[in-house]
């Protein structure tokens, strides 16, 4: 038995004992099922567009030539939008660092969780918008630093429709009936694995109807 599992590795990766998603060595593919180092070489893979647009592979993720409209705003690695995996997402421009986690949120957490939670696929992906050249946002007004959407690195999520017709919006059933409940704080809670700062109704009133997501930080989850 053991000699056959040998074998069977062998097959998988004649170069190394090792799968491809445990190589540390192999380029990050998003259709590789999912490892411990994903994120890992996710992080990686976001450095360049062209690393990016490798390990996405996906035609509805479309290179632009780079944004630039002032000195704070902007989009380095500029791409356009029309679906990750098996979800659609309407037209978008954003960085691809963005497509990439969305990518990775759809292919390993949100079709797992819709199946468990609806019984059903997600269709479509919704969202307000990525890019916006403006200061973040506070409850008292305006900020001094410029958000994160300047530089089409965050997004912001509205709501899921289903492979049945069905739609859940975080402004309508973040609070809605226990399915509704399960999926998205299911997919607010997941999100925090591929994105470092996750905003969600339960921050403050200024996310009330959708999740802001951001490429950068760290494991901050609100």
């Amino acid at each position: 038995l053991l000699m056959g599992a040998v074998s069977v590795v062998a097959t998988i990766h004649p170069d190394t004992p090792l799968p491809k998603e445990w190589n540390p060595t192999v380029p990050l593919k998003v259709s590789d099922p999912y490892s411990p180092l994903t994120g890992w070489t996710a992080a990686i893979a976001e450095r360049s567009l062209a690393r990016c647009l490798a390990a996405l592979d996906m035609p509805s993720v479309v290179p632009l030539q780079p944004l630039q409209e002032s000195d704070d705003c902007g989009i380095a690695d500029r791409v356009r939008v029309l679906g990750v995996g098996n979800a659609e997402v309407p037209s978008v421009e954003t960085d691809c660092a963005v497509a990439l986690r969305l990518a990775l949120w759809e292919r390993h957490d949100l079709q797992e969780l819709a199946r468990a939670t609806v019984g059903q696929t997600v269709n479509e992906i919704r969202h307000f918008s990525s890019y916006a050249c403006r200061r973040i946002r506070t409850p008292e007004g305006e900020g001094r630093r410029m958000s994160l959407h300047a530089s089409g690195k965050a997004i912001d999520i509205s709501g899921f429709e289903f492979g049945d017709g069905r739609t859940l919006t975080v402004s309508d059933d973040w609070e809605g009936d226990p399915i509704a409940k399960a999926f998205l704080r299911g997919a607010w809670r997941s999100a925090c694995r591929w994105f470092g700062g996750v905003l969600g109704p339960d921050y403050n009133a200024l996310h009330e109807d959708h999740f802001h997501l951001q490429v950068q930080g760290r494991g901050f989850c609100r």
